[in-house]
């Protein structure tokens, strides 16, 4: 038995480690790896990870902007182990609760690549989670919805018109198969601080909070994953006829009945927001923080000023997105 095979029990009461026989080796460089890594620590090249190892994979927590693997789970088998399939996918066991109890296809984890999905979609498997896996390049949530500025209802189809380049396509009802309602959320704070000479200390000298919140709506046909957003700010609600209000809020509900009524076949997707919350463990909220350099702060004094933001843009395009896959 190896020394590394080995340790002391008057220091320690379990093994800390791997085994040699339980490290991954590299095929490009040869170094060996822990069996829950799924690259390689030194040169980033992909490892073999094992099945069997997935429950001790670590998963590295994405950045918004990087692309990873989803695992979707879309539906659960009765009595199966929350606690085990937590400490499988990171989270805790309260969350996978709440995720059973939505009763909708939700993201149970992002994963580096797509071995590591499929390791997890294996296991969680076995554990009576019906689930799979789709890639964020398939998700395409950099690649917005295609913006419409106005609807034309004819007898047998509709005409629907880009609100940017005024392009106009044409679609029968059969064609429409899901239809997403939601929220574009986004929180601005600027800020405006004097820092301190002793210590690096700040102080803030003027703060300023905006919100913004937008009804959309998405609509997908059968034929195209990228879909279409209607915005509430600068769509042309007169498609609704004598139906049109003068409240923007009554005209969204509107035009949402009159497409579920022109298309009876096709799945409407209205939970996002209660879901939302559910969603932010996997896709979080898109954030940054930008500085504005130095700002008059009254005569004869300039400090430093900073910008905030968070947005759901992205966590909502991926979720619209989704159902479109899911058909």
């Amino acid at each position: 038995m190896s020394s590394s095979d080995q340790f002391d029990p008057r220091y320690q009461t379990e093994k800390i480690g791997f085994a040699n026989g339980q490290l991954v080796p590299c095929e490009k460089c040869g170094r060996a790896n822990a069996p829950n890594r799924s690259k390689c620590v030194y040169c980033g090249t992909g490892l073999a990870v094992s099945s069997a190892s997935a429950e001790t994979i670590s998963l590295r927590r994405l950045e918004t902007w990087e692309r990873g693997w989803n695992v979707i789970a879309t539906r659960f088998r009765p009595n199966i182990d929350q606690a085990k399939i937590a400490r499988i996918v990171g989270l805790d066991p309260e969350q996978i609760f709440s995720v059973i109890t939505a009763q909708v296809p939700l993201p149970l984890a992002r994963a580096e690549t797509s071995g590591e999905a499929e390791i997890l979609v294996d296991k969680l498997t076995a554990l009576g989670v019906i689930c799979r896996s789709i890639s964020d390049e398939v998700l395409e949530a950099d690649e917005l919805p295609t913006r419409l500025g106005s609807i034309e209802f004819n007898d047998s189809n509709m005409s629907v018109r880009n609100f940017n380049t005024r392009e106009a396509a044409s679609f029968g009802y059969d064609d429409l198969a899901v239809i997403v309602t939601g929220e574009l959320i986004s929180d601005r704070t600027d800020v405006l601080e004097k820092k301190r000479r002793r210590g690096g200390k700040t102080k803030v000298l003027d703060q300023v909070q905006i919100s913004a919140d937008e009804a959309v709506i998405d609509i997908y046909i059968r034929s195209d994953p990228r879909g279409y957003r209607i915005n509430l700010a600068g769509f042309d609600f007169s498609c609704l006829g004598d139906a049109m209000s003068l409240y923007a809020s009554e005209n969204i509900r509107s035009l949402v009945g009159e497409l579920r009524e022109r298309s009876r076949s096709a799945r409407l997707i209205s939970d996002y927001p209660k879901i939302s919350r559910l969603l932010e463990p996997v896709w979080a909220l898109e954030s940054r923080k930008d500085s504005r350099g130095l700002q008059r702060a009254g005569f004869g004094k300039v400090e430093f000023a900073s910008t905030a933001s968070t947005s759901n843009l992205q966590q909502f395009t991926k979720y619209s997105r989704l159902q479109w896959h899911l058909l």
